[in-house]
């Protein structure tokens, strides 16, 4: 019965959700973000917790920690991915490209090798019109365990 109380709470979940759906497809996300001239970044999760939000870094006892992350990023229609880190002056040139097989985005290392495709991967269930996510996994940051690093952006227009 508690359901019926609530109703015009998930009334407005649903009309948010709504106004702002994912993307549906590979191509659907790849438009998303390449509208956007700017995307800047919201929130930093490692292994699913909370580590940078609102400028600021979220204490996290006993976990990796990941501090060094691009500020801004774009995604250029040659393939480009462009990032801006704060204390550096000169962009990070990445690669941005949908992969058919597995339809998402990955973002690798400009120099990759199609069949040594690893780095970051954009789901198109996870980009928005004015919000995205990007993941990784990787063992560099608590080795031999796989820390999981997940990168939310908004749009900065």
């Amino acid at each position: 019965m508690k359901l019926f109380k609530n109703w015009p709470h998930l009334i407005f979940i649903l009309l948010i959700s709504a106004c702002n759906p994912a993307a549906d497809s590979p191509e659907k996300a790849k438009d998303y973000l390449l509208s956007a001239s700017d995307w800047g970044i919201e929130a930093v999760y490692v292994n699913d917790a909370l580590s940078y939000k609102d400028g600021k870094q979220v204490p996290n006892f006993g976990g990796p920690v990941f501090n060094r992350y691009m500020k801004s990023v774009q995604f250029r229609e040659d393939g480009a991915f462009v990032g801006k880190y704060e204390d550096k002056e000169e962009p990070n040139i990445l690669h941005w490209a949908i992969d058919s097989a597995d339809k998402v985005i990955l973002v690798t290392a400009a120099d990759t090798t199609t069949d040594a495709r690893s780095g970051w991967t954009i789901l198109p269930s996870s980009v928005h019109e004015d919000y995205f996510e990007m993941t990784t996994e990787t063992a560099a940051f608590d080795y031999p365990r796989v820390t999981r690093i997940r990168l939310a952006f908004e749009r900065k227009e």
